[in-house]
């Protein structure tokens, strides 16, 4: 299994669609600025429309020939049951925020998507969150490029940056996947993951008091 599917992905997206007045939608404004306006809203797509749909809240319009999608992700877990290590379960607290873009072709079948990710995250093997922490970061991004369009087991991923590193302060590095990865699965760069025995008890040393 490639090392980014072991990754938590949470999606959830805010946005809002602006209205217009019955009279607005009935007849073109004379106004240049007006008209540009009135332009945008009616390229507005309801995303439910397309396939698949992108997550809710997302803000889709018509684009020459495509239909472009802007997504949102703020995920903030306090104490929240992570992974589990030979120690115990972990729980994280922190932030992750995730942006992405979707094209989907004409017929509102989506082709390729890029989403890129930053977060800033605790791991603490207390369910209240304390000491002794570890610190989680990460600041990717991934892409797919869909075969089929409208077919997601037809896009497999291809991730870049750092994917996960976590830190003991005053200690450094102990897990760590940064670089490039495939849509196979290959990996050009670190990848010091803790599915390795040894990393794991580093992670599970560092955790207990």
């Amino acid at each position: 299994m490639p090392l980014h599917t072991r990754l938590p992905i949470l999606l959830v997206a805010v946005g809002a669609i602006a209205a217009c007045s019955r009279q607005e939608t009935a007849t073109a404004p004379s106004d240049p600025a007006s008209s540009v306006a009135f332009a945008a809203v009616e390229n507005i797509i309801d995303p439910n429309t397309l396939t698949p749909a992108p997550p809710p809240g997302a803000e889709c319009h018509a684009d020459g020939n495509w239909i472009i999608c802007h997504t949102a992700l703020s995920f903030a877990p306090v104490n929240e049951a992570s992974d589990e290590l030979p120690c115990g379960v972990v729980y994280q607290t922190g932030t992750d925020e995730r942006r992405g873009i979707r094209w989907y072709t004409s017929d509102g079948l989506l082709a390729k998507r890029f989403v890129s990710q930053d977060a800033e995250l605790t791991w603490s093997l207390s369910a209240t969150g304390a000491d002794p922490l570890l610190t989680l970061s990460v600041h990717s991004n991934w892409r797919n490029l869909y075969a089929v369009p409208g077919d997601e087991s037809t896009g497999p991923q291809v991730t870049h940056g750092n994917g996960l590193t976590i830190r003991q302060a005053g200690e450094g590095v102990i897990v760590q996947l940064a670089g490039l990865e495939e849509a196979d699965g290959t990996h050009h760069g670190v990848a010091r993951f803790f599915d390795d025995p040894a990393v794991a008890a580093e992670l599970c040393a560092a955790l207990t008091p």
